[in-house]
């Protein structure tokens, strides 16, 4: 650009020198317009050939039969430049357009993904208020349960509150109340055993109301402002990926499947357990509870493994940064008429405020 600004000076200082034709004139009002600034910019190498071609055509003196050819030939060679500048801006304007799109499609894909998200936290909210309903309902109307399932359902419903109870009692519940619940749930044990499916039914809702107010009795005393939320920690689990995160009344549950090889944690583990420490340690007023689902013919067997692989997940998490005093670990019996029916870590963030 610099040349053909040179080349421009140099053209209009040989017309104070010379007569200038016609036609050149022309030429020195087209070079000196507002499209020719365009040229420049925007196609300086063929702006500075129609500059040259002009600087010809004026050192023609008037009256030379070479003026018109010459001016014929710069206004040409301006012309081409005209059209190289309307190519070079053109595909100036289709890269920006391009980016543009790209990013209208990132946004896109954003907007879809936070979108699958929500639709996801909804879905395992509403799973899980709807499994607390029920368990609730169970409690509160046993003859609505068929008969062939009430030993199972109140089975169930000891083992939730038993877990209702470990956090709690993490949370600090009030001592006189943690033994009222224990009680409740030693007396469901007791009435398992006789016969009447509803009687055991009816204990076992008794002992899961308790538990789950304890657990809600506990939090307003532990609650405080600016402590830890579920939706927050649901949401850093479901954005860290592989936890299938849902809320119960103790707080946030990461789910895992897959995860062992017998007692030991797997190979393909080691990412899954360092992202789930990364997020319970930027979490630091959510107190952990490992429980691990095992089932199988051999209750006694499956009750072994389970805890052998609650304690090994709770070791690495240790190692991983995960205070000692934050953690516990429970190895569970899964039977297959109870509950969800695959064996699976759930990774309980009990949590100080209303989950």
């Amino acid at each position: 650009m610099r040349r053909a600004i040179v080349l421009t000076v140099a053209l209009i200082a040989c017309a104070a020198r010379q007569p200038v034709a016609p036609v050149v004139r022309d030429l020195d009002r087209m070079m000196s317009s507002p499209a020719a600034r365009e040229v420049a910019r925007d196609a300086p190498d063929a702006f500075a050939e129609a500059s040259a071609a002009v600087g010809r055509a004026r050192d023609a003196r008037e009256g030379d039969g070479r003026v018109d050819a010459l001016a014929l030939t710069a206004r040409l060679a301006f012309e081409r430049a005209q059209s190289l500048a309307g190519l070079a801006a053109a595909r100036r304007r289709i890269v920006a357009a391009e980016r543009q799109r790209s990013e209208i499609d990132a946004d896109v894909a954003r907007i879809e993904q936070e979108a699958q998200e929500m639709q996801s936290e909804v879905a395992r909210t509403r799973d899980a208020r709807r499994a607390a309903a029920r368990a609730r309902q169970v409690a509160s109307a046993p003859a609505q349960v068929a008969a062939p399932e009430r030993q199972a359902a109140a089975a169930e419903l000891r083992q939730q509150a038993s877990l209702f109870v470990a956090a709690a009692v993490m949370l600090g519940a009030d001592a006189p109340r943690v033994l009222e619940a224990r009680q409740r749930i030693a007396s469901a044990e007791r009435a398992a055993g006789v016969p009447d499916a509803t009687a055991a039914l009816l204990a076992a809702g008794a002992a899961y109301a308790t538990a789950e107010g304890l657990v809600q009795a506990a939090r307003g005393v532990a609650g405080a402002e600016g402590a830890t939320d579920g939706a927050t920690l649901e949401a850093a689990l479901s954005d860290a990926g592989g936890f299938d995160p849902r809320r119960d009344v103790r707080g946030v549950i990461a789910v895992m499947r897959g995860l062992f090889d017998g007692p030991r944690l797997g190979a393909t583990s080691r990412q899954r357990v360092e992202t789930l420490a990364r997020v319970i340690r930027s979490h630091a007023d959510a107190r952990v509870r490992v429980e691990v689902f095992v089932g199988g013919a051999a209750r006694g067997a499956a009750e072994a493994l389970a805890t052998a692989q609650a304690e090994a997940l709770a070791a690495a998490l240790r190692r991983e940064g995960v205070a000692t005093d934050r953690l516990q670990a429970q190895g569970l019996y899964r039977a297959a008429s109870v509950g969800l029916r695959d064996d699976r870590v759930e990774v309980v963030l009990v949590v100080p405020t209303n989950p």
